[in-house]
Protein backbone atom coordinates (compact mmCIF):
# COMPACT_ATOMS: atom_id res chain seq x y z
CA UNK A 1 0.00 0.00 0.00
CA UNK A 2 1.27 3.46 -1.37
CA UNK A 3 2.49 5.70 1.58
CA UNK A 4 -0.16 9.43 1.81
CA UNK A 5 0.95 12.29 0.16
CA UNK A 6 2.04 14.83 2.13
CA UNK A 7 0.94 18.28 0.82
CA UNK A 8 2.48 21.30 2.19
CA UNK A 9 -0.11 24.33 1.56
CA UNK A 10 1.49 27.82 2.44
CA UNK A 11 -0.96 30.98 1.94
CA UNK A 12 -1.69 34.10 4.18
CA UNK A 13 -4.92 34.21 3.20
CA UNK A 14 -6.85 31.43 5.98
CA UNK A 15 -10.02 30.88 4.21
CA UNK A 16 -7.83 29.86 1.21
CA UNK A 17 -5.62 27.47 3.55
CA UNK A 18 -9.06 25.98 5.07
CA UNK A 19 -10.75 25.59 1.09
CA UNK A 20 -7.41 24.06 -0.19
CA UNK A 21 -7.08 21.83 2.88
CA UNK A 22 -10.53 20.48 2.80
CA UNK A 23 -10.22 19.97 -1.01
CA UNK A 24 -6.95 17.94 -0.53
CA UNK A 25 -7.97 16.03 2.32
CA UNK A 26 -10.98 14.84 0.95
CA UNK A 27 -9.15 13.65 -1.85
CA UNK A 28 -6.95 11.72 0.22
CA UNK A 29 -4.14 13.85 0.85
CA UNK A 30 -2.80 14.41 3.70
CA UNK A 31 -2.30 18.31 4.58
CA UNK A 32 -0.26 20.53 6.47
CA UNK A 33 -0.38 23.86 6.35
CA UNK A 34 1.72 27.23 7.18
CA UNK A 35 0.71 30.94 6.52
CA UNK A 36 4.07 32.29 5.80
CA UNK A 37 7.24 31.55 4.21
CA UNK A 38 8.74 31.15 7.53
CA UNK A 39 6.30 29.22 8.82
CA UNK A 40 7.03 26.75 5.50
CA UNK A 41 10.73 26.82 6.46
CA UNK A 42 10.38 25.58 9.80
CA UNK A 43 7.79 22.99 8.53
CA UNK A 44 10.28 21.87 5.92
CA UNK A 45 13.20 21.69 8.16
CA UNK A 46 11.59 19.31 10.33
CA UNK A 47 9.16 17.11 8.17
CA UNK A 48 9.38 15.71 4.40
CA UNK A 49 6.89 16.70 1.78
CA UNK A 50 6.05 15.35 -1.31
CA UNK A 51 4.34 18.75 -3.04
CA UNK A 52 3.94 22.56 -2.05
CA UNK A 53 1.39 24.83 -3.25
CA UNK A 54 2.61 28.33 -2.66
CA UNK A 55 0.89 31.51 -3.13
CA UNK A 56 3.36 33.78 -4.69
CA UNK A 57 2.34 36.63 -3.04
CA UNK A 58 3.06 36.01 0.54
CA UNK A 59 4.28 38.75 3.05
CA UNK A 60 7.70 39.51 4.34
CA UNK A 61 9.09 36.65 2.08
CA UNK A 62 7.01 36.40 -1.40
CA UNK A 63 6.17 32.55 -2.56
CA UNK A 64 8.31 33.38 -5.43
CA UNK A 65 11.23 34.25 -3.16
CA UNK A 66 10.87 31.38 -0.91
CA UNK A 67 10.95 29.06 -3.61
CA UNK A 68 13.93 30.40 -5.70
CA UNK A 69 15.43 30.06 -1.82
CA UNK A 70 15.14 26.36 -2.16
CA UNK A 71 15.97 26.15 -5.52
CA UNK A 72 19.43 27.30 -4.99
CA UNK A 73 20.08 25.93 -1.45
CA UNK A 74 21.98 22.50 -2.49
CA UNK A 75 21.44 21.20 1.12
CA UNK A 76 17.39 21.68 0.72
CA UNK A 77 15.62 18.39 0.17
CA UNK A 78 13.50 19.47 -3.21
CA UNK A 79 9.28 19.02 -3.04
CA UNK A 80 7.70 20.38 -6.41
CA UNK A 81 5.87 23.62 -6.04
CA UNK A 82 2.32 24.57 -7.59
CA UNK A 83 2.28 28.16 -7.46
CA UNK A 84 -1.46 29.68 -7.06
CA UNK A 85 -1.73 33.50 -8.10
CA UNK A 86 -3.82 36.24 -9.21
CA UNK A 87 -1.45 37.10 -11.28
CA UNK A 88 -1.33 35.30 -14.92
CA UNK A 89 2.28 37.13 -15.71
CA UNK A 90 4.29 34.88 -13.36
CA UNK A 91 3.65 31.56 -15.33
CA UNK A 92 7.07 32.08 -17.05
CA UNK A 93 9.16 32.70 -13.68
CA UNK A 94 7.38 29.86 -11.94
CA UNK A 95 8.33 27.68 -14.80
CA UNK A 96 12.21 28.89 -14.99
CA UNK A 97 12.02 27.82 -10.77
CA UNK A 98 10.86 24.25 -11.84
CA UNK A 99 7.28 25.12 -10.49
CA UNK A 100 3.47 24.62 -12.04
CA UNK A 101 1.32 27.43 -11.78
CA UNK A 102 -2.66 27.96 -11.36
CA UNK A 103 -3.75 31.45 -11.75
CA UNK A 104 -6.85 32.49 -9.39
CA UNK A 105 -9.95 32.13 -9.92
CA UNK A 106 -9.66 28.19 -10.31
CA UNK A 107 -11.84 25.07 -10.22
CA UNK A 108 -10.94 22.74 -7.76
CA UNK A 109 -10.97 19.75 -10.15
CA UNK A 110 -8.56 22.16 -11.98
CA UNK A 111 -6.37 22.18 -8.73
CA UNK A 112 -6.71 18.38 -8.37
CA UNK A 113 -5.85 17.47 -11.55
CA UNK A 114 -2.28 19.52 -11.53
CA UNK A 115 -1.75 17.84 -8.40
CA UNK A 116 -2.00 14.53 -9.68
CA UNK A 117 0.33 15.31 -12.81
CA UNK A 118 2.86 17.05 -10.83
CA UNK A 119 2.80 13.86 -8.37
CA UNK A 120 3.22 11.90 -11.24
CA UNK A 121 5.92 13.78 -12.59
CA UNK A 122 8.05 13.75 -9.34
CA UNK A 123 7.51 9.45 -9.45
CA UNK A 124 9.17 9.17 -12.60
CA UNK A 125 11.43 11.15 -10.83
CA UNK A 126 11.94 8.62 -8.54
CA UNK A 127 11.98 6.39 -10.98
CA UNK A 128 14.84 7.34 -13.12
CA UNK A 129 13.30 8.62 -16.06
CA UNK A 130 13.35 12.51 -15.99
CA UNK A 131 15.65 15.22 -14.06
CA UNK A 132 15.32 16.31 -10.22
CA UNK A 133 15.53 19.35 -8.45
CA UNK A 134 15.65 22.51 -10.76
CA UNK A 135 18.63 23.97 -11.07
CA UNK A 136 19.18 27.77 -9.74
CA UNK A 137 19.88 30.34 -12.23
CA UNK A 138 22.48 32.76 -12.49
CA UNK A 139 20.13 35.81 -12.43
Amino acid sequence: MEATRRILVVDDDHSIRQLLSLRLASAGYEVVLAEDARVAGRILARDRVDLMIVDANLPHVSGVDFVANLVADPNQPWAPVIFITGRADLKEHAESLGAACLVKPFLANRLLELVERVLHSQDRIHAGVADSKPKASAA
